[in-house]
């Protein structure tokens, strides 16, 4: 029997290939001169065939994607590059021999059916190669031609477009990002390519936005524990119990999973009409682009204008220079006649998505024409499987009026669930439609029988997921590796990221202090309940300011270091001890302030509010520090990267007297950060006290310092010296001063490697690295980004550590800000309470919840040292393998790199080290500067102990696990305030104790003072207590219940070190009531419907069954042997 295939592609090598198994001859004819189909990359736009973008990686994982006898290499990472899918393609082709069977070239021109259809079934198939036609006859066809290859553009639904002047396309022109550049950008559409084009454009384009008249739900590829959301999701028992359930119950349990990662709502993305199943977008990368500012959601657009666009329910116009039309496509068959196969609003009516019910006999098909809510290639698989066997005549369909009722109904019930726009009825049940097949054709796994022969096997058919291996364990095309394949799914997506062994201990002794741990902080709490004497405030130190070591507060390292007492922020302010509130005997009144940076602004501005007559003096030409970008990599300066994002929030980085705008994003590039600064430096008016391009040469203390205080600091401008006295100095040059380059760790590097080597402070984009194959050095902040960022251009990133590392997300729980969730006065009280070893086992829990970081080598929970860093987009690029994890690079020879576990990379291009900075102070005279090897030298890390008088403050030189911005000012309040004589210090000999009690045993490189982070709310509590300002949560709790509360389980933002004391501002507490709002300004760019009925429903029924539950609890607490007996 004789089957013409149309089509190369996914859907046609899989139909050559069952009509292999069969028996039957099939010959396939592609248009193209390689096989592939959507899959085969070209920078060309060929007519007819689909054209996907290079940057293109598949949304469903190896192993739910694989054809059922024959999986994916398990060294292939889990989600695939496009040229990784083409390479399987090729693969399968070559192992079933199918090559032979196409017909490369060769374009189908038409079908029809022969005048003795009705008897024979057979087709006429009239095909064109090197412009010659050739007419074969064939007993049955299968049409697998896919449905991207025309685009839709309904131009008429979008009024004024004719006068638009500026770009507009179709999706399937796309490409690449640089057409994008600088421009604003209008993306109508959001499909997965519409949302994977606008990600791209924003990382290069002035603005982008995302136009949509519907929503849609957003999944992340990296789902729970970091595994692929498809086989988390697919599996048999989450099928069963979907489909057990009332569907609102079922709607609700859903809606709530999809909002769990962020809430829809506050993102503009909430569907119209959510109780709808519809196909989610799968995107890792959108919510955080949404709530940094570089994509803006918006509703449908209502007319085009010259240069501008207008929405629905939004008056002002958006300025737009090109527009990107992602809506989709249209399914034809040009080479068919309309009565064979008739496309109506976009969709063909066929018998199981495959077979035109009408005809007189089942002997064309149509492969791939469906939407599944889950991987393709099985499906198409499955329905070749079975189109082979109706085609050998050993399956039989119904009768046509039995399949066109059939497909009536199933177009009523497709409309009701899913919806009928665009290519909605498309859209099937992933498990229910394969099983369905597979029953046709006798492959469905009983899990009953298997239950009792083999119980491994079916437990984990049943409650793992449900791969297509499944449907080869028995009936025809039984596969005999198909058990093994099953078992062995996990390995196979593991063993891609298992390219490091985090270093950990696999001793049970950390459980038996958690254990132990967790008893004895019973034992405490039932000791104090039954002791009322014992109030919070007796656990409090007699020196607010004294370090309790040991503890460590929210989210990120040990041995911090400093950790005020939480219980103190309960405590009525008494009286500060005398050591904080004496006057000084002399005043200072001339302060000299070093830098114009974060710091040195504040600085300034603190020294005006004290009184005092500060001088800034910066080396550049305008203020902004690190955060003031420049394409040049001068050595006098250190600025960040073109792409940098700030990793703290808007409302936790600001100062304490002046938010962010609140239309600004909650994470800031660069710009809107130097922007703020301008604006800050504007309000408060502080240029007139900055000289620019003024360097500092020297600072020494003048000759009757011990009785004075002052300094001498000699300065440069112009070429032109000149020497000041003034009575005290704060340096904000910070600490990202010197490079930290550590060639001799790396032998090799110097004399034997000839790529190219240099430091992240040199790196400012990714063009020069378009192509190489680039070895990353380093896993901090700025390693993982430039990781990232590298591994869209590269040929290749290795990223290399020696550390355990902790990825965080900026995304939070339900999408908010992570340190306006996780930075709480409520977290670091019950964290303070906790023994360490359980502390430590729930934070590590919490890190893994969103991918186990074990699995992809970047952490152990066993481990104690570790470090946290902030990268949404680094576990996808891992999985999808467009970065790989390496363990210590132990020599270079010329072109390799040879790592500590054995393994060699070849023909290394370009070594990037992320090792971070050494600070320095060499204007400060020597007897100063080496005495401060890292800011545990310093006296609450300000302040040089050995000095006779406090006049020298550094500002800055501080690692929190929260804003540094926020630290540097509570130094700068508390310090004016010692220099004004509002405090005075403790003498020499006391500072001095108390740095050699916390200074660390052993010398830091950079890359580890990671571990010497600090607590944000322990220390910049501590210096608000010296400084007179923090805030009592007691006595607002009389006062002010509200805004206790909100101090107390709210973040700890700035504004609360405003509420008292000196420097208080009157806007503090409007301040921290509407923080939430003014995240939420940003994101909330697109109206959607009002959803407070079906809301304030779901809140009765929770009201309803609050008093169940008590009434119940007090059942059982009144008659206990109603209770479960034990």
């Amino acid at each position: 029997m004789r089957v013409a295939v149309v089509g190369a592609g996914v859907s046609g090598l899989a139909a050559t290939k069952c009509c292999l198994d069969e028996g039957l001859e099939p010959t396939c004819f592609e248009q193209s001169q390689d096989i592939g189909g959507l899959w085969r990359y070209t920078e060309h736009i060929e007519a007819g065939r689909p054209s996907l973008y290079p940057s293109l990686v598949s949304n469903t994982s190896k192993e739910m994607s694989a054809f059922s006898d024959f999986p994916f290499p398990e060294h292939f990472p889990v989600f695939l590059p496009n040229a990784l899918l083409l390479d399987y393609l090729r693969r399968y082709a070559e192992r079933f021999s199918l090559r032979e069977r196409i017909s490369l070239g060769t374009t189908v021109v038409s079908i029809r059916k022969r005048p003795d259809f009705a008897t024979t079934g057979q087709w006429n198939v009239v095909t064109e190669a090197g412009g010659k036609q050739t007419s074969g006859v064939f007993d049955a066809v299968m049409v697998c031609s896919g449905s991207f290859s025309e685009p839709s553009l309904p131009l008429h639904c979008f009024p004024g477009i004719e006068r638009f002047r500026g770009q507009y396309f179709h999706s399937r022109q796309y490409k690449h990002p640089d057409v994008f550049q600088g421009k604003r950008v209008l993306v109508v559409g959001m499909g997965n390519s519409g949302v994977d084009i606008a990600v791209e454009a924003s990382r290069v384009a002035a603005k982008v936005t995302i136009s949509t008249s519907r929503g849609s739900w957003l999944l992340s590829r990296v789902f729970e524990g970091g595994y692929p959301w498809d086989m988390v999701s697919i599996t048999r028992l989450k099928s069963l119990i979907k489909n057990s359930l009332p569907r609102a119950l079922s709607w609700r349990l859903a809606n709530s999973k999809v909002n769990k990662r962020f809430n829809h709502t506050n993102y503009g993305l909430q569907p119209d009409n959510s109780w709808l199943i519809r196909e989610a977008l799968l995107n890792d990368d959108l919510p955080s682009y949404i709530l940094t500012g570089r994509i803006t959601i918006k509703p449908g657009v209502k007319e085009f204008k010259d240069n501008s666009v207008l929405f629905h329910n939004c008056p002002e116009e958006e300025p737009v220079d090109i527009v990107v039309f992602c809506t989709g496509y249209v399914v034809s068959f040009p080479f068919l006649e309309e009565s064979i196969i008739k496309v109506e609003n976009k969709h063909v009516s066929l018998y199981k998505h495959v077979f035109p019910a009408h005809l007189q006999k089942p002997t064309l098909a149509v492969l791939g024409l469906i939407k599944p809510l889950g991987p393709v290639m099985p499906v198409v698989e499955m329905q070749a499987r079975w189109v082979s066997r109706v085609f050998k005549g050993l399956c039989h369909l119904p009768s046509q009026s039995v399949m066109e009722n059939e497909v009536n109904e199933n177009k009523k019930n497709r409309v009701k669930w899913f919806g009928l726009t665009y290519d909605e009825v498309l859209k099937t049940e992933w498990l229910i439609y394969m099983d369905t097949l597979a029953s046709l054709i006798g492959a469905k796994p009983s899990v009953l029988e298997l239950l009792c022969t083999d119980p491994k096997l079916a437990l984990t058919i049943f409650f793992g997921p449900c791969s297509p291996y499944q449907y080869r364990l028995g009936g025809p095309g039984r596969w005999e590796g198909a058990r093994q394949a099953i078992l062995t799914q996990w390995d196979r997506v593991l063993k891609p990221t298992r390219t490091r062994v985090p270093a950990g201990s696999s001793s049970s002794f950390p459980s038996l202090l958690v254990v132990v741990g967790f008893l004895l902080l019973l034992a405490a709490v039932i000791f104090v309940r039954s002791r009322p004497w014992l109030s919070p405030g007796q656990f409090s130190f007699g020196d607010t300011c004294q370090r309790r070591p040991g503890v460590f507060s929210w989210g990120w390292q040990e041995n911090t270091g400093v950790s005020a007492d939480p219980w103190a922020v309960f405590v009525f302010p008494a009286a500060l001890p005398p050591a904080c509130h004496l006057l000084q005997a002399s005043m200072v009144r001339r302060v000299a302030v070093i830098g114009a940076g974060a710091g040195g602004l504040v600085s300034v501005k603190c020294c005006l509010e004290e009184g005092l007559e500060p001088t800034c003096f910066e080396s550049s030409e305008d203020i902004g520090g690190i955060w003031r970008y420049t394409d040049s990599t001068d050595s006098r300066r250190v600025s960040v990267y073109r792409s940098v994002i700030t990793n703290t929030s808007k409302e936790m980085s600001c100062f304490s007297d002046f938010p962010f705008p609140q239309d600004f994003p909650s994470y800031l590039p660069h710009g809107l950060v130097l922007q703020y600064f301008r604006m800050y430096a504007r309000h408060f008016d502080l240029l007139r006290h900055v000289r620019f391009q003024t360097t500092v040469l020297s600072v020494r203390r003048c000759p009757d310092f011990s009785t004075s205080g002052q300094w001498e600091v000699v300065t440069e401008a112009g070429g032109v010296r000149e020497s000041h006295v003034f009575d005290a100095v704060m340096v904000c040059t910070g600490h990202y001063q010197e490079p930290y380059l550590p060639l001799a760790s790396f032998p090799g590097i110097e004399n034997r490697f000839k790529g190219q080597c240099l430091h992240s402070r040199e790196y400012r984009d990714v063009q020069d690295f378009r192509g190489k194959r680039v070895l990353v050095v380093g896993i901090g902040n700025t390693g993982g980004d430039l990781s990232v960022e590298l591994s869209r251009v590269a040929a290749k990133v290795f990223l290399s550590t020696r550390s355990n590392t902790w990825v965080l997300s900026r995304v939070s729980d339900q999408g908010f800000p992570l340190d306006m969730v996780g930075t709480t006065r409520f977290n670091h009280l019950l964290e303070w309470l906790l023994p360490s070893a359980l502390a430590r086992r729930i934070r590590f829990r919490k890190f893994n919840s969103w991918f186990n970081h074990t699995n992809y080598g970047l952490a152990s929970s066993k481990s104690s040292k570790f470090k946290v860093i902030i990268n949404e987009e680094l576990p996808f690029c891992l999985l999808s393998g467009t970065v790989v994890l390496k363990p210590n690079v132990k020599e270079f020879t010329e072109s390799s790199a040879v790592f500590e576990d054995g393994t060699t990379e070849e023909n290394i291009d370009v070594v990037l080290f992320a090792t971070g900075y050494n600070f320095s102070f060499p204007f400060l005279e020597e007897s100063v500067s080496s005495a401060i090897d890292n800011n545990r030298s310093l006296y609450k890390c300000i302040f040089p102990p050995q000095l006779e008088k406090p006049t020298l403050a550094i500002i800055g030189l501080i690692q929190l696990t929260g804003s540094i911005m926020v630290g540097s000012e509570m130094q700068a309040r508390w310090v004016t305030g010692v220099f004004a004589g509002w405090n005075k210090l403790p003498s020499p000999s006391r500072m001095m104790a108390e740095v050699l009690k916390s200074k660390p045993p052993v010398k830091r490189n950079p890359s580890e003072r990671e571990n010497l982070k600090m607590s944000f709310i322990s220390y910049v509590d501590k210096i608000a207590a010296c400084a007179g300002v923090k805030p009592s949560v007691m006595r607002l709790l009389l006062t002010d219940p509200q805004l206790a509360l909100a101090i107390f389980f709210g973040p700890c933002s700035p504004y609360q070190y405003r509420l008292v004391g000196r420097g208080s501002w009157s806007g503090a507490r409007a301040a921290i009531l509407s923080q939430w709002q003014r995240t939420l300004k940003p994101l909330r760019t697109r109206v959607l419907a009002d959803s407070s009925d079906s809301s304030s429903s779901w809140c009765w029924m929770c009201l309803l069954a609050l008093p169940a539950a008590l009434t119940a609890g007090f059942l059982f607490s009144k008659y206990p042997w109603a209770g479960p007996q034990l």
